[in-house]
């Protein structure tokens, strides 16, 4: 579990209140009491490599961290995705992100809270590190504009198979 510093009390301010997309989406800071219904979501979405309630957990509460939920209006707790980025200087770093329904613009949504919050954080570019094999979200973050610039050879470890990761990354100025 992370403790708390005083770092948290200097966090750059952040839009407050839930935010409605087009789509009947709203979304809204992730807090403590979505990390149940967040793991879930990992182990229906990322069976293979889901994150536990308590590492969902220690993110949320991580002073570096901003994590959303996107919900049904008016049904909190229905939760229909999420996603995670980590604060670091110039540079940030797209941790997770799920939608748990197809072509609903969920994950567009998801993806644009977090490059909003990253340009709050002080970034200039958002990183992140997909599958290989996962050509649908390749060609997602290729739509938002983002770029291959590198590979981790082996990153993910996955049923005794060594799959690499493509680093990708966007400028957000």
């Amino acid at each position: 579990m992370c403790i708390r510093d005083s770092r948290q009390a200097h966090r750059p301010q952040e839009r407050t209140g839930p935010l409605t997309m087009p789509e009947q989406i709203t979304l809204r800071q992730a807090t403590l009491g979505d990390v149940e219904a967040i793991a879930f979501a990992e182990l229906e979405l990322f069976p293979d490599e889901a994150w536990t309630v308590f590492q969902l957990a220690e993110e949320i509460e991580h002073p570096d961290r901003r994590y959303v939920v996107a919900e049904k209006p008016g049904r909190a707790g229905e939760l229909l995705g999420y996603a995670g980025v980590m604060l670091a200087g110039d540079t940030a770093d797209l941790h997770t992100i799920g939608s748990l329904q197809e072509h609903r613009g969920i994950g567009q949504a998801l993806l644009g809270w977090c490059e909003q919050a990253a340009r709050a954080g002080g970034a200039e570019r958002i990183l992140l590190e997909v599958r290989e094999d996962n050509d649908r979200a390749r060609a997602f973050y290729r739509r938002a504009g983002y770029q291959e610039i590198g590979r981790r050879r082996g990153y993910y470890r996955i049923r005794g198979r060594s799959i690499d990761a493509l680093v990708m990354q966007r400028e957000l100025t």
